[in-house]
C-alpha cells in the first residue's frame, strides 16, 4: 500500500490490488478498490484506463481469461 499512498491515482497499482482482492476471495475489498479508483478519477475528471475497465469487467463478470499479469506492475 506504500505505492498507492505515494500516488493514489496510479491505476496500475489499483489493478494489482484488485487482482489481490479477487484472488483472496475478498469481494468487499475488490468493490472498495474499484470504488476508490473510480472516485479518484472522477475527482481528476478523467476516464479509467482501458486496461482498468477491462479488468474490472473481467473480475466482476468472470469471462475466464487469465488476468494475473496483464497490465500489472509485475509483468
Amino acid at each position: 500500500m506504500i505505492g498507492i499512498g505515494a500516488d493514489d491515482s496510479a491505476e496500475l497499482l489499483y489493478r494489482d490490488l484488485m487482482r489481490i482482492e479477487h484472488t483472496a476471495g475478498n469481494r468487499s475489498g475488490l468493490h472498495t478498490t474499484i470504488t476508490r479508483i473510480q472516485q479518484i478519477n472522477r475527482t481528476l475528471d478523467r476516464d479509467l484506463e482501458t486496461a482498468t475497465e477491462q479488468l474490472i469487467n473481467d473480475l466482476l463478470h468472470g469471462n475466464g481469461r487469465d488476468q494475473r499479469n496483464l497490465g500489472s506492475a509485475v509483468s
